[in-house]
């Protein structure tokens, strides 16, 4: 009779570990899934930092740009006024 005890105690906790252990597999199937989200939200964000970087740039070419012409304007209206 002691020994069906044992049997019964173990299987149970036999059964708690694989229970436990199915719990841990789900839970890095989810952490992995969200691992991946966040590195492509972060792939992501350094796309759009380097287009908002190219974007500042052009900005900044385009204001240069405008001013070289502005002032070809100004010296134009000066000479002429």
């Amino acid at each position: 009779m002691a020994m069906d005890a044992v049997l019964k105690e173990l299987e149970s906790r036999i059964e708690e570990l694989v229970k436990a252990y199915q719990g841990a597999k789900t839970a890095e199937s989810k952490l992995a899934a969200k691992i991946e989200k966040l590195e492509a939200q972060l792939r992501s964000d350094s796309e759009l930092g380097e287009r908002v970087a190219e974007l500042e740039k052009q900005r900044d070419d385009l204001g240069k740009r405008l001013t070289k012409v502005l002032s070809l304007i100004d010296g134009t209206l000066a000479k002429e006024g």
